[in-house]
């Protein structure tokens, strides 16, 4: 019996000590490795630090350009308000000026018709002074006749010798009608004479001064319309200036917001940059608790395995770091599906780069592990939408599953190769349902995706 129990333990200690040197040999190159990654990790974060410092940076920069755009705009549509008003006024102005324009217009057109019916007027008094100055010429000839015979006959006597040679009372009377007849005649001859020459000179003087103000109306209102045409060229003049102005303004102010625009995608831009980098620094942070975790059940595994650990431990057979599995595909397939973009530059939406693959399917189609490991995210992504990353710690790879629509596994988890872990959706800035699907060397960083295609079978 007691030679059967030192046989036993002799055959334990000999297996234990063929064992024991292969798990120290993993533990203290896995402690190693993950002790690199976590540097990697430390220096992955001061990184995203100094990202998120020059990203903050940029948004106050940003915010304070919006804000002197904004200003600029603002000063422009005052001053656009302003010319806006000034417009109307000078508009208002010139069609003022423009109606007092028509009104002296129709001024000098009747002043025109006045002095043409004032001309007609003085053509008709002309011929009527034709007429007056014939019959006052007549009356001229009449009256230096009976002056003549005046003269000639001794003046007045003559008409006292008629009256005196009368024969008798009647014949006398006869004689004085006769001559007072004569003298009648003659006064109203000169009387007539007298009354047409004032008349004439009447007419003439009032035909005279009324084509004279006519004239000087006309001129007047010549000279009124040119000064409210020339104020009128001015004000048309100082129209197109405002209107040129306001051009110049609006386009000014479409200029403004076009950079306003541009500033705000900017700012969108960024906001998407921090968050991008808030959501970077939680999952290298996730990542770094998984791998501290995974660091401690190594360093456990060493401590129970360190009384055994005097022999030779030259036999570890490991997997090398990002070596694939010696040469053999180390994931399988994450979904079924057809491969509708691969990995590296596309052209599809202004053109970016493709940090994974994708597998096109229905929503729900199941997805599943690509390689045992430790999942350091398990969440929701403003890029990604639903997204899983799991680290691979036996060939020290990371694989990220984005745009799930569920998620089946939690921060932590540990899954095995072929699990479940969600299904396929279209959630992120995703178009349609599929799975983006990443592999990188090492923990998951921003950027450093590499093919999985010659990873995959």
């Amino acid at each position: 019996m007691m030679k059967r129990l030192m046989i036993y333990i002799i055959a334990t200690l000999l297996l234990i000590g063929f064992f024991l040197p292969l798990s120290e040999s993993i533990s203290a190159q896995s402690i190693s490795e993950l002790e690199a990654e976590l540097e990697e990790l430390e220096q992955e974060r001061q990184n995203i630090d100094e990202d998120a410092s020059d990203a903050e940076e940029k948004i106050a920069e940003n915010q304070r350009r919006q804000a002197e755009v904004s200003d600029r705009i603002s000063e422009i549509d005052e001053d656009l308000e302003v010319t806006e008003e000034s417009l109307v006024d000078k508009q208002n102005e010139i069609s003022l000026t423009n109606e007092e324009i028509n009104r002296i217009e129709t001024s000098i057109s009747e002043t025109e018709g006045n002095i043409e019916e004032t001309e007609d007027e003085i053509d008709v008094l002309s011929e009527e002074i034709e007429d007056l100055l014939d019959r006052i010429a007549d009356r001229d000839e009449l009256l230096k006749e009976r002056l003549r015979s005046i003269q000639h006959n001794g003046g007045n006597v003559n008409y006292l010798q008629v009256l005196l040679g009368a024969q008798n009372f009647g014949d006398f009377i006869n004689r004085a009608t006769a001559v007072n007849k004569i003298m009648d005649s003659d006064r109203h001859i000169m009387e007539a004479q007298q009354a047409d020459k004032e008349d004439l000179e009447i007419k003439r003087t009032s035909v005279e001064e009324k084509q004279e103000q006519l004239v000087a109306d006309k001129e007047k209102l010549d000279s009124e319309k040119a000064e409210l045409e020339g104020q009128r060229t001015i004000l048309v003049n100082q129209e197109e200036e405002l209107s040129t102005l306001q051009a110049e303004l609006n386009q000014q102010r479409n200029e403004q917001v076009e950079v306003a625009s541009e500033l705000e995608d900017e700012h969108n831009h960024l906001e998407e940059l921090t968050m991008s980098i808030e959501e970077e620094r939680q999952a290298l942070a996730d990542q770094e608790v998984v791998i501290n975790q995974l660091m401690e059940e190594r360093k456990k595994e060493e401590r129970q395995a360190e009384p055994l650990a005097d022999e030779d431990n030259s036999s570890n057979n490991s997997p090398q770091a990002g070596g694939g599995g010696g040469g053999s595909a180390p994931f399988i397939w994450p979904a079924q599906g057809r491969l509708s973009s691969g990995h590296g530059w596309r052209d599809f939406n202004g053109g970016s780069f493709h940090n994974g693959i994708d597998i096109a399917n229905n929503q729900g189609t199941p997805i599943y592990a690509a390689a045992a490991g430790r999942v350091t995210r398990s969440s929701y992504s403003t890029s990604y939408g639903n997204v899983i990353y799991i680290y691979h710690p036996d060939i020290n790879m990371s694989t990220v599953y984005a745009h799930l629509h569920t998620l089946g596994v939690s921060l932590g988890q540990t899954v095995s190769q072929g699990q479940q872990i969600g299904t396929m959706g279209n959630t992120g800035r995703s178009f349609g349902d599929h799975l983006h699907f990443e592999v990188h060397n090492g923990q998951w960083s921003q950027g450093n995706g590499i093919d999985p295609m010659p990873y995959l079978p």
